[in-house]
């Protein structure tokens, strides 16, 4: 028997072997869906889409605070000029302490 008789025997076993192991799988696979109910569907965007629209949010005890998106507001003018503190002036060499 010559290399290319048996590269093709081989060939052929591992095969025969993929093909026994794909219909094993595909088995189970049909096996599973039975079980899990109707297909899950998913719009544009990759998210599912669910058949019950989802319950409404729970109250939070606390409410929120304010307006998220809105600037702080702003400080009292006292606590502006007691937050003020003008920088130290130095000779003018950056490397003298």
């Amino acid at each position: 028997m010559g290399f290319m008789d048996k590269a093709n025997k081989l060939a052929g076993r591992a095969q025969a072997k993929i093909d026994e192991t794909l219909q094993q799988v595909n088995e189970r696979l049909s096996g599973d869906s039975a079980d899990q109910g109707p297909p899950v569907e998913y719009d544009q965007h990759g998210r599912p889409v669910r058949a019950e629209p989802a319950p409404p949010p729970a109250e939070s005890a606390t409410p929120p605070h304010g307006d998220p998106v809105a600037p702080p507001p702003a400080p009292e003018p006292a606590e502006r000029q007691s937050e003020y503190e003008p920088p130290k002036l130095t000779g003018g060499d950056p490397l003298a302490g």
